[in-house]
């Protein structure tokens, strides 16, 4: 093992978050080293809605023209309900608001970013993973495990925790991620249609029963491409993974009772998702260009407990509100 390595801040996980909070620390003169256990971006739209805020503070960072070439702009909304038109919603701003509303998928951030932080002379440390930590009065000694098999001794001012919900900086300090899980699931796919909605709109498709509740629903967010949409619609039960057995303690998938979201042990087909534009899609339209699909489910947590010390966990915060239909 190597020993006697140092520098201020270790940040562990590459996704948006550890990719900022390193750009930023090397923004402003303090040394940093960004690890994370994958050996690559993973190719999946994830989280795609960038608001105007964001893109002034990359103005900031010196990346918003390089987001801006990559993204899509989001001008609004379509709702329907039940096959009827219901609304339609733009996203205007004030004029003095210097950034409208856009799209763009994670890998693609992940990279902008990635790229901003290496003109600072900071690259991703792929294929590494955080083993364990201790701390005391002075800082940090962080032992990490390289893909090769070696592994190396790190002392650290601060260590930073962004590694998502099974956040090892989280579970190191003893913090727990208590909450239940969302009856609800949903089926994502990043896919291409040749409906003639128009550009840069969003759609919310639902159908209410009798007694006026939603039992079905599909929205859709336009991505880079010709007619290419990230989709998100209720799983059908044979696609389900809230299989009792495999819960955790909290009833979500996975040991720790965390759900991560893209965990399904099956993943949606354009057939699957075809059946859904048949039954809510306000035109008929055909899918095709799957890129990626999965099942995601849903769940309120809180961490309990406070870091201490030079450790943090940006990553593990509250989320509450129950959706009614399927989220973006």
């Amino acid at each position: 093992m190597a020993h006697g390595n140092h520098t201020d801040v270790l940040v562990v996980g590459a996704g948006p978050v550890g990719l900022t909070a390193a750009l930023e620390l090397r923004r402003h003169g303090v040394s940093c080293r960004i690890v994370d256990r994958l050996p690559g971006r993973l190719p999946y739209a994830k989280a795609v809605g960038i608001q105007p805020r964001t893109l002034e503070l990359w103005d900031r960072m010196g990346l918003v023209r390089a987001a801006l070439e990559a993204a899509v702009p989001l001008r609004g909304q379509l709702v329907y309900v039940n096959g009827a038109e219901q609304g339609r919603y733009d996203m205007a701003l004030p004029p003095e608001v210097p950034y409208g509303f856009a799209a763009l998928p994670q890998y693609e951030t992940e990279r902008v970013t990635e790229e901003a932080l290496a003109r600072h002379g900071t690259h991703v440390e792929r294929g590494t993973e955080l083993v364990s930590f201790e701390q005391d009065a002075r800082g940090v000694t962080a032992r990490l495990s390289h893909a090769p098999g070696s592994e190396e001794e790190l002392r650290v001012r601060f260590l930073v925790g962004c590694d998502g919900a099974h956040n090892s900086v989280r579970k190191g300090l003893g913090l727990a991620f208590e909450g239940g899980a969302f009856p609800e699931e949903y089926m994502l796919g990043d896919v291409e249609v040749d409906w003639d909605l128009p550009e840069g709109y969003g759609l919310r498709a639902m159908h209410l029963d009798d007694a006026g509740a939603v039992d079905d629903g599909l929205v859709c967010i336009p991505l880079p491409g010709v007619k290419r949409y990230r989709m998100s619609m209720w799983v059908p039960p044979q696609l389900s993974t809230l299989r009792q057995e495999d819960a955790g303690p909290s009833g979500l998938p996975g040991g720790d009772g965390v759900a991560h979201g893209l965990e399904g042990r099956r993943a949606p087909g354009l057939a699957d998702i075809q059946a859904v534009l048949d039954r809510l899609s306000p035109q008929r339209t055909t899918a095709s260009s799957l890129r990626w699909s999965s099942v995601s489910g849903s769940a309120t947590a809180s961490w309990t407990g406070t870091a201490r010390g030079g450790c943090s966990s940006p990553e593990t915060r509250p989320t509450s509100t129950r959706p009614r239909a399927p989220r973006a």
